[in-house]
């Protein structure tokens, strides 16, 4: 039983481990040796409150939220969102929650490099959505599987999972951003269709391709 990937709903509980598991897809933190010294403790730090921050501004918006679990760890996560359905509150609440974790990080170049790059990639996805030229009923506000995992079709059946959750309310087209730091040819393999396309440079000045992708919700 110790293979088996069971996908659930998210809970409350599941947040530190959501957090470490962003922080480890897209944010390095360690020296090329392994070897912390500290430097990598700082950026460590720096790492996880930036992880903490792209978490939340997923949740702002995320109306269903489901992980893969296998042997009580995360191993995978996939947030959907359903605007209609988002509060202002809800909107509000995790808002004031980023703007806490990032205060600290402006006292670090790390910390400083890491919300450029987060804003960024936040006027990217405007601009996606300008050229786009639609608005969508719902939008994959955060997918992701432990890089150790890939392969074992976690993400096939979380991006399952979530495309039955919109059949299920209704919902027959979304969106999603992604760039090329991530598998984008996942979603072309399921026939999702680039809509938009934009360029920026990360915090070291290394060019990033952001694309906004749509796909359709096969009725059943």
């Amino acid at each position: 039983m110790g293979n088996t990937v069971r996908i659930r709903r998210m809970t409350r509980s599941d947040y530190p481990q959501l957090v470490e598991l962003i922080r480890r897809t897209w944010y390095a933190d360690a020296d090329a040796d392994g070897q912390e010294t500290p430097d990598d403790a700082q950026d460590h730090g720096a790492a996880s409150r930036l992880a903490a921050i792209d978490a939340q501004d997923c949740l702002a918006r995320a109306t269903h939220a489901a992980v893969a679990e296998r042997d009580g760890r995360i191993i995978g996560a996939i947030l959907g969102s359903d605007p209609a359905r988002v509060t202002r509150m809800q909107r509000t609440r995790h808002r004031l929650r980023q703007i806490r974790l990032a205060l600290p990080l402006l006292a670090s170049p790390a910390g400083r490099g890491g919300l450029m790059e987060q804003l960024a990639i936040l006027q990217a996805d405007r601009a996606l959505v300008r050229a786009a030229g639609k608005t969508y009923p719902a939008e994959i506000a955060l997918f992701l599987v432990a890089p150790e995992s890939k392969g074992l079709g976690v993400g096939g059946r979380l991006f399952a999972h979530m495309l039955g959750t919109f059949r299920e309310h209704g919902i027959h087209e979304y969106f999603l951003f992604t760039d090329t730091s991530c598998d984008y040819g996942f979603y072309e393999h399921k026939g999702l269709r680039r809509m938009a396309t934009e360029h920026i440079a990360t915090a070291h000045g290394e060019p990033l391709d952001c694309f906004l992708y749509e796909g359709d919700v096969e009725r059943r």
